[in-house]
């Protein structure tokens, strides 16, 4: 008997549940880590073994002394059948630099065209289609990302077999890099989640290697010039759709949440849509993720005791065996090197900017992340949209916003 397809209906905290949930993560842990970065910057929480990091040069610093700080998601990673393993579990080891060396040579910076085509072409006919009044969540961004999947990537995903993918992907991203903690039943659940998504990528290299596809998708390159093998190109694929999919319909999400509620956003969107200003959109997107960032932070750990700040006033120790949760979201908002951080300004340097990450494990996808979200907020500025009513989540998703809007 088959097993009942992964949903995150299931998991989906009830009404009050969520009302708590959005007040915690919406407004009591940004409050709280705001609070920590001016007087306890580097904070060891009481009865755990977690230290907060919440200052912008700490953040800096640790990501870039990654042999020293290195990330805890293999532990995680272990129980989901992912061999080869995650990329982003990966120390900086020669194994590291041949999987980043093959990831790179089959995704290509030079495809950002054929990206962008894909997603322009999707995003409008979205729109188009949707006929003035759309779910900018569920029937805009979750399209234009299975059309960059299925097009670019080469994995098709059927019908019936969307929801379980797009959750179990979603649920994924939730269970490696949100608390590290393990139970049976989280593990069962990740197995579940997980399963949705690799019986859609099997199925894709199965029916590659029976009838090949064109260069120009990833499995049809990675075949035609075999770069590598299908068990590391099918861990590849987890990793960029696990890094793509939820990230960015949750970086969406984010971002035309402020976009929709910030005037200074909206004014700058919507003239930089006028202009046909891709550069000015890309701008937009980077600074309301810079003020409503997708999670509050990410995890390192160490196994010796470390000095951060060597010399400064800033000096803390971290102690050995610690768990470090180093917060991007609280960085960005940092007085010391953002000038009046809580102001929208999309002309700011690109040096206040950690919105793919910093230094070891940048985040790979960024190129492509970028050229979609470009296409799917300048097909929607341009229709000059009017927002119906709140941003919706879904645990820590972003899952409706609906949006009316001109032809």
């Amino acid at each position: 008997m088959n097993a009942k397809p992964f949903s995150l209906a299931d998991h989906r905290p009830g009404r009050i549940g969520q009302a708590i949930l959005d007040l915690l993560m919406r407004r009591i842990v940004p409050a709280l880590f705001g609070l920590l970065r001016g007087i306890a910057p580097v904070f060891r929480v009481p009865f755990t073994h977690v230290t907060l990091v919440t200052r912008f040069d700490d953040v800096q610093e640790i990501c870039s002394r990654h042999d020293e700080f290195p990330v805890p998601y293999q532990r995680m990673v272990d129980h989901l059948d992912w061999v080869p393993t995650f990329l982003l579990a990966m120390k900086d080891t020669p194994e590291y630099r041949q999987t980043l060396a093959q990831v790179h040579a089959l995704w290509r910076h030079e495809d950002l065209p054929r990206v962008r085509a894909i997603a322009k072409e999707a995003s409008e006919a979205a729109l188009d289609r949707a006929g003035g009044r759309i779910d900018a969540i569920h029937d805009l961004m979750l399209p234009v990302t299975l059309a960059v999947i299925e097009r670019y990537y080469g994995i098709p995903v059927k019908a019936a077999d969307i929801a379980p993918f797009r959750d179990g992907a979603m649920y994924i991203a939730g269970y490696l890099f949100g608390p590290q903690t393990l139970s049976p039943e989280k593990i069962a659940t990740a197995k579940q989640a997980i399963a949705g998504v690799w019986k859609v990528i099997d199925e894709a290299i199965a029916a590659a290697r029976a009838n090949p596809l064109p260069e120009d998708t990833i499995i049809g390159r990675c075949h035609a010039l075999k770069i590598t093998d299908d068990a590391h190109l099918r861990s590849y694929l987890m990793g960029m759709i696990v890094g793509y999919l939820p990230t960015n319909t949750n970086a969406n999400g984010h971002v035309l949440d402020v976009v929709m509620n910030e005037p200074a956003a909206l004014d700058a969107a919507l003239q930089a849509a006028a202009a046909t200003d891709y550069d000015a959109i890309l701008r937009v997107v980077h600074e309301a993720l810079r003020m409503n960032y997708i999670l509050p932070g990410l995890w390192r750990t160490t196994s010796e005791p470390r000095v951060i700040g060597v010399g400064t006033t800033r000096e803390r120790t971290i102690e050995a065996g610690r768990l470090i949760y180093i917060s991007f979201m609280a960085a960005m908002m940092d007085p010391r090197r953002i000038a009046d951080p809580k102001r929208f300004d999309p002309n700011r340097s690109e040096d206040v900017y950690m919105v793919y990450g910093y230094q070891f494990h940048y985040c790979v996808g960024w190129a492509i992340s970028d050229a979609m979200m470009m296409e799917i907020f300048m097909a929607i500025m341009r229709r000059r949209p009017r927002q119906q009513g709140p941003l919706v989540m879904n645990g820590n998703f972003p899952w409706n916003l609906v949006l009316e809007y001109g032809a």
